[in-house]
């Protein structure tokens, strides 16, 4: 296994980790000091035992790279944090988490999952550090599992629960919650905030972040120094959103959904890409440029300057949500896009002439489920059915040219999704930051941190439910099926597949303090192999004071 390199990490790494967390629990102490409020805490235990080339595959997908994909691999997870408000009418509140995490068989001995600092004035948060996020598409399954009878625990340890009770798709097409959070400085607007005058009929969520990419040096040491194989260090990070939710589901039962996302890589010095070492540049511009897509500047590499600078991809969002008393049934799509690729319906081209043509292309590329909620006591036993499909096959064509002597027309094509001709590709500590399907680069056993299977169709189906509230006993079921032609620079020569199933029982006695996790899990595959496993996961979760 090219993992097993990885367990064991310089001296001088741990310290520095070591030394930020001790900082943050000293902020939270401090904290503690000025006020009661809500002090909690969790400790976590997790082991996989499997039996093929890796451990099944969604006893890792979308869960935040907090395991390995390692046939054999576990880990003790500890965290705490506190929240307090504060102001005449309490509408400031913060919040101070760290989260640290010992395994083996990992991408190394410890790491900080999270340790981050929130600042909230009433719709308004400024957070700070490294927080687990799930995708956008997701944003509204945790609602299957509020006031149900884990409801209490599970928004107060979201990090440990909302991904494993109730997500039930494949993941978002550029961002999942499948890799180790990016540490970030992000202002948001978290909850879908109604807009004044509108009586509850318009609604709007957003926010704005920059961050930095914290593996520079697990990718030099997982392409083991080979001249051949790209990485990157110090890459910057930046993404922003925007969502609208239009109807009132108490005067009429259709609401909608959508809006935009979008995600870019910038900066940060890139080796072995061709072009020797590339030092991309960081001035304020360059911030400026990754907010607002541009073309790079004349220290760029030549298609930088052509195209559009960093790596930038983003999502269109949109759903229709019937409510009804039995039944709420959410159909949503999402579409994904590379820099100006497939944006919208249509684009500019021009030749080396200068004459500017439209082009229609329709969107060919994208993500469509449905999802039944059940609100009913008929069938009290299941609360989610979902189904998705999703396709990643076009991506504009196979073919990309620009303007030249010998071809007078420019053809927009071949997008080659999460991977990029300089930065090294849209993942993050090895796991994919956007679908998972895709399989992520720590999959790959020769070093290379390229996306090799970007080119798929999938079909993925689940259901939850919570047998007995009285204990109370929950479960998932999930099935996924994909078919891969690789990418079209390096097509696959025979179609890969992959079937992936999980069956998982969660069960946490009323007035209990833990929670246990049995997981199932099974992959039939000539992509990742046959792999078939067991997992077992025990958390202990509790409040010193609210």
């Amino acid at each position: 296994m090219y993992l097993g390199q990885y367990q064991f990490r310089r001296m001088s790494i741990l310290k520095k980790r070591y030394i930020a967390l001790i900082a943050f629990i000293a902020c939270i102490t401090a904290s503690m000091s000025q006020g009661r409020g809500d002090f909690r805490y969790y400790t976590q235990l997790n082991t996989i035992a499997s039996w093929g080339d890796y451990a099944p595959y969604w006893f890792t997908a979308n869960n935040n790279a907090i395991s390995s994909v390692s046939s054999i691999n576990g880990y003790a997870r500890y965290g705490m944090g506190y929240r307090n408000t504060f102001g005449k009418k309490n509408d400031f509140s913060y919040e101070i988490t760290a989260d640290v995490v010992a395994g083996f068989n990992q991408a190394s001995i410890v790491n900080i999952q999270q340790a981050y600092g929130e600042l909230s004035w009433r719709w308004l948060t400024l957070s700070v550090g490294s927080k687990e996020r799930g995708s956008e598409a997701e944003y509204f399954s945790r609602e299957s599992i509020r006031g149900g009878c884990y409801g209490n625990t599970v928004e107060r340890y979201p990090s440990l629960f909302t991904n494993r009770f109730s997500s039930l798709g494949s993941g978002g097409l550029t961002f999942s919650g499948n890799s180790r959070p990016i540490p970030q400085v992000r202002i948001e607007i978290p909850e879908f905030l109604t807009i004044p005058g509108t009586k509850n009929w318009f609604r709007i969520r957003a926010y704005i972040s920059y961050g930095i990419f914290s593996d520079g040096k697990y990718q030099r040491e997982f392409t083991d120094n080979n001249p051949k194989i790209k990485y990157g260090e110090n890459i910057l990070y930046h993404g922003k959103a925007g969502f609208i939710s239009v109807g009132n589901p108490s005067k009429f039962p259709l609401t909608f959904d959508g809006g935009l996302e979008m995600h870019t890589q910038f900066g940060g010095t890139m080796y072995n890409t061709g072009y020797k070492t590339v030092r991309m540049p960081h001035r304020f511009i360059d911030f400026i440029k990754a907010f607002i897509p541009m073309g790079g500047s004349k220290d760029t590499p030549l298609p930088e300057q052509t195209n559009i600078s960093g790596s930038q991809l983003g999502s269109w969002h949109a759903a229709f949500t019937l409510h009804t008393k039995p039944l709420e049934v959410r159909i949503y799509g999402e579409h994904m896009f590379e820099d100006y690729s497939q944006l919208f319906f249509f684009e500019y081209q021009m030749n080396k002439d200068g004459k500017r043509r439209t082009l229609i292309y329709p969107w060919r590329d994208f993500l469509v489920g449905i999802n039944i909620r059940n609100k009913s006591n008929i069938l009290p036993f299941i609360s989610n059915i979902r189904y998705e499909f999703l396709t990643t096959r076009d991506q504009s064509g196979a073919l990309y040219h620009d303007p030249s002597a010998n071809f007078n027309d420019q053809m927009d094509g071949c997008d080659n999704y999460y991977n990029h001709g300089i930065y090294p590709g849209w993942h993050h500590w090895g796991f994919g930051i956007g679908n998972p399907l895709t399989f992520s680069p720590v999959y790959n056993t020769n070093g290379s941190l390229q996306f090799k299977g970007n080119r798929l169709i999938a079909h993925n189906a689940g259901i939850n439910g919570i047998v007995d509230c009285r204990l109370p006993i929950a479960y998932k079921l999930n099935y996924t099926y994909s078919e891969n032609w690789g990418t079209y620079t390096n097509p696959f020569r025979e179609k890969r597949y992959t079937t992936s199933i999980l069956a998982e029982v969660t069960c946490m006695p009323k007035n209990a303090k833990w929670l246990g996790t049995l997981s199932f899990g099974y992959d039939k595959s000539n992509f990742i192999g046959e792999n078939i496993g067991f997992m077992i996961t025990l958390t202990h979760v509790g409040a010193f004071f609210k």
